[in-house]
């Protein structure tokens, strides 16, 4: 049985601390009832702070943004000079300018920004689980219709299930897994083929194999995705909508995740990378934030236009800033004492500067923002409980959010 997959209803009468397994939580949030969903677009490199959301204008020629600065149709918020489209819906977005952490190393970084914990030296170490594996883990690894709650449209570096279990590692939805939907033979066939190997995994399970398991969860999950509608959603040539998304791998990749929502995804992943500018960021910006600014600007319609807006949270984010002061081959370099961080979320009060920096956007001075309070935020805007314990594979409760942990869209 999936952990956490059955109905808080049944379990009304028992009250206090649930416990099921491999996991408890107490018995608070209906999870069943929750519809919201999350888009996760993470702009690996280090995508520059000052350029994007903090543009500093009236800091020296050598450090506020050289794409210069916009207004936006909200009073007193301003983006790097390059978001002419996202300009427009300023109150449809909230920034946030005291966003950071303390490393400034790509692969460790990301993870603390894509796991909420620090994981400091890590190169392919994955620590500590990924906010859509815990999405997983709490709300199963399948809707209904056989599309998995934590989906990869394109990967992220540790986006994996650590201690968790290879099934809460989501599907797979780059190019090549989305052929991988697609059965090779007749399903009658297919069907005899599992009968087979059902018997060939009872043979492990007798001899004590450990992965025995996990690889029976991860089938039984690829089954149910090859013969629910899951493939469907991955079909966005037929989408009204395509020809306006269909120019860039970007646009591709956030109406699929539209799509992905409406059939009952909870966690999506979209990595759009391209942002370690250590030279000539100008040029490099005009290329590449241009293309950002389009499509943010494209998805929070569609988001609206398809009534999702209020269900779904989008968190724009990297693992970084860059250095305030541009070097000497006009680029910037890591930062990590402040990072980019946008979220839209009509379910929340929009069309906020939250926080702010010192004069040269090096440092926070205000609405301190870090990776385990955008966790949380995730987290309850899914309606996962602030009190959720998954039991590792050594048998160590792990409490999933840190006591301390604020939801920076009520709390800041």
């Amino acid at each position: 049985m999936e952990n956490f997959n059955f109905s808080r209803r049944d379990f009304l009468k028992v009250g206090g601390m649930v416990s099921l397994g491999n996991v408890s939580f107490s018995d608070e949030i209906d999870k069943d009832e929750n519809k919201k969903s999350v888009i996760f677009l993470f702009l690996g490199g280090g995508a520059t702070h000052i350029e994007t959301f903090n543009p500093i204008p009236n800091a020296p020629s050598d450090r506020r943004s050289v794409t210069g600065h916009i207004k936006t149709n909200v009073p007193g918020m301003e983006l790097g000079g390059l978001f002419k489209e996202l300009s427009k819906k300023g109150d449809k977005i909230s920034i946030f300018r005291g966003f950071h952490h303390r490393d400034s190393n790509h692969a460790s970084a990301t993870h603390w920004v894509v796991t909420g914990e620090a994981n400091f030296g890590a190169g392919t170490t994955q620590k500590w689980p990924s906010y859509g594996s815990v999405v997983s883990g709490y709300h199963g690894t399948n809707a209904d219709n056989g599309l998995p709650h934590y989906v990869k449209v394109s990967s992220i570096q540790h986006d994996d299930a650590a201690w968790m279990g290879a099934k809460h590692m989501g599907y797979d939805a780059t190019r090549e897994g989305r052929r991988d939907l697609q059965l090779s033979s007749e399903a009658s066939r297919f069907q005899a083929r599992l009968k087979t190997l059902e018997i060939i995994d009872k043979s492990f399970d007798s001899r004590g194999v450990g992965l025995a398991k996990e690889w029976n969860d991860l089938r039984a999950q690829a089954v149910k995705v090859l013969f629910g509608d899951a493939a469907k959603a991955f079909k966005i040539e037929q989408d009204k909508e395509y020809d306006n998304f269909k120019d860039q791998g970007v646009g591709k990749d956030l109406l699929t995740s539209v799509r992905l929502i409406e059939a009952g995804s909870k966690f999506v992943t979209v990595s759009f990378g391209g942002w370690d500018m250590h030279s000539n960021i100008f040029n490099s910006l005009t290329q590449r934030q241009t293309i950002l600014d389009q499509y943010l600007a494209k998805l929070i319609d569609l988001l609206e236009t398809r009534g999702l807006s209020e269900k779904t949270m989008l968190v724009v984010t990297s693992e970084f800033g860059r250095t305030p002061k541009v070097n000497s081959n006009g680029g910037r370099d890591h930062w990590s004492n402040l990072a980019p961080l946008l979220i839209s979320s009509q379910s929340h009060e929009m069309g906020r500067v939250v926080g702010k920096s010192n004069a040269n956007a090096e440092t926070v001075e205000e609405g301190e923002c870090l990776p385990e309070d955008l966790r949380w935020t995730i987290f309850e805007h899914l309606g996962i409980d602030r009190h959720m314990k998954w039991t590792s594979r050594d048998g160590r409760p792990m409490t999933m959010v840190q006591e301390e942990a604020k939801n920076i869209l009520t709390e800041l």
